[in-house]
């Protein structure tokens, strides 16, 4: 079974998704990341476009609208205007 990190999608609205992840693709402005547990640190700036959040429940998808991503060693949290 592949290593889980948390994740977390928080929106001005309040938290669009809360949960352990085995992979998790998002847009940023330049290009799209991915990112698995023990990833090194990472700040970075959203893009526009869909994220992928993979876990043990199957996939999750939601479109982001810029905002920033937070990767740290216990897990990823991004910050949008909106997940939807």
């Amino acid at each position: 079974m592949p290593a889980t990190f948390r994740c977390t999608v928080i929106t001005p609205a309040g938290p669009a998704f809360e949960g352990d992840a085995t992979y998790v693709s998002f847009p940023a402005w330049d290009g799209q990341y991915g990112v698995m547990a023990g990833m090194a640190p990472l700040l970075g700036q959203l893009g526009e476009g869909p994220l992928h959040i993979e876990g043990d429940g199957g996939r999750t998808t939601l479109a982001l609208q810029g905002g920033f991503a937070h990767v740290r060693g216990d897990g990823l949290t991004l910050l949008t205007e909106q997940a939807g």
